[in-house]
């Protein structure tokens, strides 16, 4: 448990990079690549849901996450059937995690 803490603390310096990293839809191996850190110790924080790193993240995506839907609500008002299919596709993932 010790380690988790000291893993998430050494990496807490990187949040706003990561951040960024994915509004920028970056992967993790790729974050991890340019952050020059261990893969694995990136992930391992961003699993850990307590962890700064973890909330920074999980937060980051959820923001890029509406912002795509919203753009795909708006291309299906305008008349796109794909952006159509996709808010259909997001709505029923929202009524699956209730």
């Amino acid at each position: 448990m010790n380690e988790i803490i000291i893993i998430n603390d050494d990496l807490s310096e990187y949040i706003d990079e990561i951040e960024n990293y994915v509004k920028e839809l970056t992967p993790i191996s790729d974050m991890a690549l340019l952050l020059e850190v261990d893969e694995r110790r990136l992930r391992d924080a961003i699993d850990d849901l307590s962890s700064p790193v973890s909330l920074a993240y999980r937060k980051a995506k959820a923001k890029v996450a509406l912002e795509l839907r919203r753009r795909d609500i708006e291309l299906a008002e305008a008349g796109s059937s794909t952006a159509a299919d996709e808010v259909n596709a997001h709505f029923r993932k929202m009524i699956r995690d209730e």
